[in-house]
């Protein structure tokens, strides 16, 4: 899937807030002052994924957004409402349409489905989630779930209550086809245990994602992954007997041990876990990222940006960032620049500015903090 253009505004009890209409291409980058509404653009696409597969009650706001899936196009319109009485959110009105015909027509009076009426089903549930196992509907619905977002702190070991979510060792039996990098991606969220299937049924995959983390951090000569159980100088409470817990280890020159991921440094783990993500991630799906340099040290920056945009063709990218090295890298066509006036987020295109800011020998992101668009970027 490829989002073409996106619309929110919300109308609710925390206030209101839109965003107007823009087109996205397969690398955005949102551009702004801090708190024009960057993150919250972020936050109300994987919103309305997680909503849609209703992995969280539904969120309430008005969405307007063109996506492609193959050579088809299709427009959606969600407008979720809340119920002060009950406090509760439900479907006001819901709109699917493939090229010009109308396949899903709904509000609290009707729900129609490529022409035919069909009963008043709950209106807290949306009608995508409603009609997934409809062949009609089922590619729409995939294709929607396949939106994933990374936030701007990798936390991974804070102690006894780590996220260690480990393998059932009766799973360790079955065959590659089980465990394809999609099941790896969608099943597994502790990333040593994603690197340990992949190591185990997809090792170029695993080989991969290591020369990419050696290129990014060049004074290391391996990585591994291997039992909790023989890391040395660790107490952690083994929480069930049939599960086998894999821990990520990497091998730095001249450092005699091996290093367990709890000891390796933030931009270490944001790194292996964008890795892993573009590495595994189902093909056409959507990636956003909150602060892409966070963590991230200007020499191994440089690296992990153009994995991510130039070695990930299948993936649109949606990312946040504050780091001129990324402004002066990203070029111009894929900036998106945010401004606001109250609650109202206008979105430019950078491809707008590409003239203007080529005729000046200053990099493009102090031109972009010296504009007028920066000095007014919240009013």
């Amino acid at each position: 899937m490829r989002l073409i253009t996106y619309k929110f505004s919300e109308i609710g009890p925390m206030g209101n807030w839109t965003v107007q209409k823009f087109n996205l291409n397969r690398v955005n980058l949102l551009a702004g002052l801090s708190g024009v509404g960057k993150s919250r653009i972020l936050n109300t696409i994987i919103n309305l994924s997680l909503s849609i597969q209703k992995r969280r009650n539904i969120s309430y706001g008005n969405w307007d957004l063109e996506f492609s899936i193959g050579n088809d196009t299709y427009q959606y319109h969600l407008n979720i409402k809340n119920d002060p009485g009950t406090n509760k959110n439900f479907v006001k009105e819901e709109r699917l349409k493939k090229a010009d015909k109308l396949i899903i027509s709904r509000n609290r009076e009707k729900f129609e489905f490529n022409g035919e009426k069909l009963p008043k089903l709950s209106m807290e549930d949306i009608g995508i989630y409603l009609l997934r196992e409809d062949p009609i509907i089922e590619p729409v619905y995939k294709e929607l779930t396949k939106i994933y977002i990374r936030r701007n702190n990798p936390s991974y070991f804070q102690g006894p209550e780590a996220p260690l979510s480990g393998i059932p060792t009766r799973m360790l039996t079955h065959d590659k086809d089980t465990f394809t990098l999609e099941y790896i991606h969608d099943n597994f969220k502790d990333f040593s245990t994603q690197l340990y299937l992949l190591k185990k049924f997809h090792e170029e995959t695993f080989r991969e994602i290591e020369n990419y983390f050696k290129e990014i951090f060049p004074f290391v000569e391996n990585i591994d992954v291997v039992s909790l159980s023989e890391v040395p100088d660790i107490s952690i409470p083994i929480l069930s007997q049939d599960t086998f817990f894999p821990i990520l280890t990497i091998r730095e020159n001249k450092v005699s041990k091996q290093i367990p991921v709890f000891q390796l440094s933030s931009g270490m783990m944001r790194a292996i876990i964008q890795l892993v993500d573009i590495s595994t991630m189902p093909k056409n799906s959507i990636y956003l990222i909150d602060e892409l340099e966070n963590s991230m040290g200007i020499r191994s920056l440089p690296t992990m940006l153009d994995i991510l945009l130039n070695k990930s063709l299948d993936i649109q990218f949606i990312f946040t960032t504050h780091h001129a090295y990324i402004f002066n890298n990203v070029d111009l066509k894929y900036w998106k620049i945010l401004t606001r006036k109250g609650s109202n987020v206008k979105i430019m295109n950078g491809k707008k500015f590409k003239e203007t800011f080529s005729k000046s020998y200053q990099d493009p992101f102090i031109q972009l903090i010296n504009s007028k668009l920066m000095e007014n970027g919240i009013i």
